[in-house]
């Protein structure tokens, strides 16, 4: 037991972590890039199209392989960040709190990538070839960075890591649901994939909490069931694209505000009082704000 503090204490184990770290934060740079290049490439192919800035891209025969190129870009960026992704663990870090290496590292990148993909089909002119990347590199970046420190053995680190995770769900969960909402597609088809994807950013958002994958599962369920049911109802509300992806938003938060509280030490009447009123002050700001126009 001496040696082995001796060891992750001395050069020889310093040495070994920062070349983890290193190694890790290179790997995060390179997958955020490649998703960055397939974002791009779709960009670019937007730009050409013989539409006008502002028309959605969809259902036009023409304009399927832009779709099936961006829900594949989606998934292969989920796939490659799962798989290649470094998780921290005891054989890199020799003393650091085993973390529960989950299926769910690979979601907020596909989410994000798909989000900046349906921000292409809305604003598909030339700025959106650097926006677009850029977004989503810096989001996937950043997100492994914290993801990989979620078990970080200093408590400030994890602390911070999980506080990165949390704000970078929430950032991704805005973008996804004003695009969907400035789309204005069919309820069907809007509120269907809004209780897709928010599924998968709550199933996620929990991440470095001991708490079973099954139960936060169910819970990315409920969650993702009750935002389609309030896009499909807000798709009633004529708000502008960003004020609708706002209040959807304000729900976004309650129900992962309730999930999280519950996951880390079970649901209170405090929480609930803590979310509610945050939620609803939020909400009555927002309709002000529009009524006020």
């Amino acid at each position: 037991m001496v040696a082995g503090r001796g060891a992750r204490g001395g050069p020889g184990g310093r040495a070994l972590r920062l070349s983890a770290v290193l190694a890790a934060y290179g790997i995060a740079a390179l997958l955020s890039a490649a998703i960055a290049l397939g974002v791009a490439g779709l960009a670019f192919q937007a730009s050409r199209l013989t539409v006008t800035t502002g028309t959605i891209l969809l259902f036009a025969h023409e304009q399927w392989a832009f779709w099936v190129g961006g829900v594949s870009l989606a998934v292969v960026a989920g796939a490659l960040v799962a798989r290649f992704a470094r998780q921290r663990t005891t054989t890199a870090f020799p003393g650091a709190i085993e973390g529960s290496n989950l299926p769910t590292t690979g979601l907020l990148p596909a989410v994000a990538a798909f989000s900046t993909v349906l921000l292409v089909s809305i604003y598909h002119n030339t700025a959106m070839l650097a926006i677009a990347p850029a977004t989503v590199t810096l989001i996937v970046f950043v997100e492994l960075i914290a993801r990989y420190h979620l078990d970080d053995e200093v408590g400030r680190v994890r602390r911070t890591a999980r506080t990165t995770h949390i704000l970078l769900t929430h950032g991704v969960a805005f973008l996804l649901l004003a695009a969907v909402y400035i789309s204005k597609v069919r309820s069907l088809l809007s509120a269907s994939v809004v209780a897709l994807l928010i599924c998968l950013l709550l199933t996620q958002i929990a991440d470095g909490e001991r708490f079973p994958i099954e139960r936060r599962l169910i819970y990315g369920l409920v969650g993702g069931v009750v935002l389609g049911e309030i896009t499909w109802a807000l798709n009633y509300w004529p708000l502008t694209g960003w004020t609708g992806g706002a209040v959807l938003l304000i729900a976004f938060y309650l129900v992962a505000g309730l999930i999280l509280a519950q996951v880390r030490d079970g649901l209170r009447r405090r929480d609930l009082l803590e979310y509610g009123f945050s939620a609803a002050a939020m909400f009555a700001l927002v309709t002000l704000t529009v009524g006020s126009r």
